[in-house]
């Protein structure tokens, strides 16, 4: 663990991962999201939920999660708020063809549980700046916390 020194005290830094988790049920939809962001983002594929659920338990954290809404065995939102019980830390990014998310992805928003809903097809240059978005918030909080204290006269 690392620590911040100032003349007042010694406070803890959580340091966030910079990785970024991808799930999508469609491998071809995963090569082409890693052909085009590979070189920016540290990216890990999941073939599915099941997948990224153990990729969260065993070489997480993660400090970006992005999945496809619509997958087999469990879709995206389900997905996105069991992520957030294990690492509320963790931003959220869900991909959705389907309008009829739109009203409770709303919801979803307002609580939270998601960073941002990007609609399908989505281009990489988007989905690019939705995930620089995403460190950018963390970031920024980070820097505050990390801020020595005022001096005091």
């Amino acid at each position: 663990m690392k620590f911040l020194h100032s003349q007042y005290s010694v406070v803890p830094i959580i340091i966030m991962s910079e990785k970024v988790l991808i799930v999508d049920d469609e491998e071809s939809i995963l090569k082409g999201i890693k052909l085009n962001l590979g070189r920016k983002f540290n990216l890990t594929l999941a073939n599915g939920p099941e997948e990224a659920q153990q990729l969260v338990r065993n070489e997480g954290p993660f400090a970006v999660v992005v999945s496809d809404m619509r997958m087999p065995v469990m879709d995206g939102a389900s997905l996105m708020r069991k992520i957030k019980e294990a690492r509320p830390e963790t931003l959220c990014i869900l991909l959705t063809g389907h309008a009829d998310f739109e009203f409770g992805g709303s919801q979803a928003l307002q609580s939270g549980q998601l960073f941002k809903i990007l609609n399908k097809p989505c281009s990489p240059e988007k989905l690019g700046n939705a995930i620089q978005a995403a460190f950018d918030q963390i970031n920024g909080e980070s820097a505050e916390e990390e801020a020595p204290p005022p001096n005091v006269i």
